[in-house]
């Protein structure tokens, strides 16, 4: 089985989400193939990814033709319309495309494209504003993604309280039924006006690491047990 890393994406739509989520997943070295219709999108991310191709991908002769329905994944990344979306999903699952995820405005896009039979139906809009409102509530959370069943995996501060402490003695997982995945500290890079803060993960996680001010932990959990974490302040 390929790693996740080694797959051919198409990114298709090459708008403000597309154009971020085909540089993120080319800075992770994936093979990203950018599609749009418009020269301008295809000009703005065609340094970053492995190729970029100016053509209407709704033409299923170009998508063949391009070599887009021998990719491993694609993502319908098309906002201004659905008809485009729903029809170039089409085409990729009739052709054999193994995931195929497409964005949807509206409840009734959502059940058109699982109807279809996507991977998965792609909400940018509703999602980061899912996650900035549970941010804005639960101060010192900075990041959240939801991963079903109730978990997430959460970005917070480290608790001031838990600063000075080994991971040894603050039993995270036995006190909060928390998975600290890594901790991110901060440092200090050169950039373009000067120094900018950037977070890095310090590596394997061990008992005797010690908590740092400014520290951030990456956890996996629920909602209730990472806000038991945060009352420690």
């Amino acid at each position: 089985m390929k790693r996740r890393s080694d797959l051919h994406f198409a990114i298709i739509g090459i708008g403000a989400f597309g154009s971020a989520l085909a540089k993120k997943l080319s800075e992770e070295g994936a093979y990203v193939i950018a599609i749009d219709n418009n020269m301008e999108h295809i000009n703005q991310v065609k340094e970053y990814v492995s190729d970029a191709i100016c053509f209407d991908a709704t033409d299923p002769d170009l998508l063949e033709n391009h070599g887009i329905t021998n990719v491993d994944v694609a993502i319908i990344a098309i906002g201004e319309a659905f008809e485009p979306v729903a029809l170039i999903a089409m085409h990729l699952i009739n052709s054999g495309v193994t995931e195929v995820y497409g964005r949807a405005g509206t409840y009734i896009q959502e059940q058109i494209l699982k109807q279809i039979g996507i991977t998965d139906v792609i909400h940018p809009e509703r999602q980061v504003a899912e996650r900035m409102g549970v941010s804005l509530v639960r101060r010192g959370m900075s990041d959240v993604f939801d991963i079903g069943e109730g978990l997430a995996m959460f970005e917070i501060e480290a608790p001031e309280a838990m600063v000075g402490y080994t991971l040894a003695e603050l039993e995270i997982r036995k006190r909060y039924e928390l998975n600290l995945i890594t901790i991110k500290r901060p440092v200090e890079l050169e950039g373009e006006i000067g120094p900018e803060k950037h977070y890095k993960p310090i590596g394997i996680l061990r008992g005797s690491t010690e908590v740092k001010e400014g520290d951030q932990f990456l956890l996996v959990g629920r909602k209730e047990d990472v806000d038991k974490l945060l009352e420690t302040n």
